[in-house]
C-alpha cells in the first residue's frame, strides 16, 4: 500500500524581520520544515507517511497537483495576517484550492488565524498583550468529544506565543477551546478543517529561544510539557494518513 502525504506549509516569517542567529542555538535552527520532521520521527509516525514541506515565506511555490496530497498542516508565523504579505497571499489562494477538494487541513497560530479570516472570521491584536507560555484551555463540549484531544485530559496545557487572536469564528465553525482572552483557541471549520491558537507541533526550547529573544521574561514563561505532540499525531492518524 503506498503511503499518505502529508504536506506541511511554513510561513515562519517574512525573511530579514528575524534573527537568524537566534535560531542557530535551537536543533533545525528556522526550518520548520525539518523541525516538523524531527517532531514527527520522535512519535514514530514520519516512516509511515510521505512527508513534504515547502517554505512558502521564502517564495517556494506551492504544490500545483493537488491529487498528489492527502493532507495539509499550516504552521504559525510571526508575520500578522494583516501584513499581507505576498506569500500570504499565495497561501490564501491555494487554501482556497484546497478547501474545494474537502480533504483535511490543519492551521497552527498564524496558520489558524489564516484558515479562519479566509472562512469568514476575523482576528485583531490582543488588548491584553501577547498570550505567552506553557498555558491550559478550556474545552467545550463539543472540544471534549473531539478526535483532536484523545488522550489530553483537562489540566492539558499547550505552548502559546500569539500577539493577535481570532475573535469572530467563521458562520458554521464550532468552538472547542477557549482561554480568558482566547474567544477561540480551538476551532473545528467542517470539511476536515482544524486549527488551534497554540503549538502542539514544537518544542518548549523553540519557543523559550524565540520569546526570549524578545523578553526574557516571556521566554521564562515556558515549562515542558509532556506529550504535547499527541494532537499531531491525533490528526494524522485521525485522518486516516497513519
Amino acid at each position: 500500500m503506498s503511503r499518505k502525504t502529508l504536506l506541511f506549509i511554513s510561513q515562519f516569517a517574512q525573511p530579514g524581520t528575524y534573527s537568524r542567529a537566534t535560531w542557530r542555538r535551537v536543533q533545525d535552527g528556522d526550518d520548520e520544515t525539518r523541525a516538523l520532521a524531527t517532531l514527527l520521527d520522535h512519535i514514530g509516525l514520519l516512516d509511515h507517511i510521505n512527508y513534504r514541506g515547502v517554505k512558502a515565506h521564502e517564495g517556494e511555490p506551492l504544490p500545483e497537483d493537488l491529487d498528489a496530497i492527502d493532507a495539509v498542516i499550516l504552521g504559525g508565523s510571526f508575520a500578522s495576517v494583516s501584513d499581507n504579505y505576498p506569500w500570504q497571499q499565495a497561501i490564501s489562494v491555494w487554501a482556497k484550492r484546497w478547501r474545494g477538494t474537502g480533504k483535511p487541513m490543519m492551521g497552527i497560530c498564524g496558520g489558524h488565524q489564516l484558515m479562519s479570516t479566509l472562512l469568514g472570521g476575523r482576528v485583531e491584536k490582543s488588548p491584553a498583550g501577547p498570550e505567552v507560555g506553557s498555558l491550559p484551555v478550556t474545552r467545550t463540549q463539543a472540544g471534549r468529544a473531539h478526535f483532536l484531544f484523545d488522550g489530553f485530559d483537562d489540566e492539558a496545557r499547550f505552548f502559546f506565543g500569539n500577539f493577535d487572536r481570532v475573535v469572530e469564528v467563521p458562520e458554521g465553525t464550532t468552538v472547542l477551546a477557549t482561554r480568558p482572552n482566547l474567544p477561540a483557541a480551538a476551532l473545528d471549520h467542517g470539511g476536515g478543517w482544524v486549527s488551534v491558537q497554540f503549538h502542539p507541533e514544537t518544542t518548549c526550547d523553540r519557543m523559550a529561544t524565540c520569546w526570549a529573544e524578545l523578553d526574557p521574561q516571556q521566554g521564562a514563561r515556558y515549562t515542558f510539557i509532556p506529550g504535547c505532540e499527541a494532537m499531531m499525531r491525533n490528526f494524522i492518524t485521525g485522518n486516516g494518513l497513519a
